[in-house]
């Protein structure tokens, strides 16, 4: 019989890119972009990425959040030269439940099913210039996405093992499509802390009207476990 519950938390950082098509704000068609990691952290303002498992027995029950903002800065060109402001601020939110189908010595698979939350704010300001007023654009969308997901956990012998996670969903629901793939190299320091070292990728194809965020990062993540 399996005893009280165990608990897990993670602390990560990601060092994601961006590449795809995406919509600015309502006046401005959507775009291609494809912003390197540096790219992204000359305008990074902060950001929040963490993870918290509860597992009984053969379940699990599994918490991630994800909440950055960046906001670069540009000036329009001519006459009457303008600053531009933009602030793009995302949120992504997700939670998975997994039942173990095997375990052995080696290797353990679990499956199962989640949700992930999708929000994102960005706000555009014009200073007074090419305008004798300035003006700012503001535009928001949430949307949540059904998701089938997976793990397998492989030990290499003495403190290390290999973490694969990976999910796939939207279905319509919320985007048209939506994946995501994590592999991670894990040192086990002792038996409450543990060391991650690996690669994330996380796409999303999601249209509503004239609004369009079909993107994919990818990128290094390191991360801290602890087992309360």
């Amino acid at each position: 019989m399996p005893g009280g519950p165990v608990f897990y938390g993670t602390f990560y950082l990601w060092g994601a890119g961006l590449e795809g098509t995406t919509s600015t704000l309502p006046p401005l068609p959507a775009t291609d972009v494809n912003l390197s990691l540096g790219d992204i952290l000359k305008d990074f303002d902060g950001g929040l990425m963490g993870a918290a498992e509860m597992r009984l027995g053969n379940w699990s029950v599994i918490g991630d959040a994800m909440i950055t903002q960046i906001s670069p800065e540009g000036t329009l060109p001519g006459r009457f030269q303008s600053d531009v402001k933009l602030r793009s601020r995302s949120v992504t939110l997700q939670g998975d439940v997994l039942y173990r189908l095997y375990a052995s010595q080696h290797i353990d698979v679990d499956a199962g099913i989640g949700l992930r939350y999708w929000y994102l704010d960005n706000r555009m300001t014009i200073t007074p210039g090419v305008l004798p007023n300035g003006i700012t654009f503001s535009e928001t969308e949430n949307w949540v996405d059904p998701v089938i997901a997976g793990r397998v956990v492989t030990r290499l012998g003495g403190p290390w093992s290999i973490t694969l996670v990976g999910d796939l969903g939207g279905f319509d629901v919320g985007s048209q499509f939506t994946w995501q793939a994590i592999g991670t190299l894990n040192y086990q320091v002792n038996d409450q802390l543990a060391l991650r070292a690996g690669y994330r990728a996380l796409s999303v194809d999601y249209k509503n009207g004239d609004f369009e965020y079909d993107v994919r990062m990818q990128g290094p993540i390191l991360g801290l476990t602890y087992r309360f």
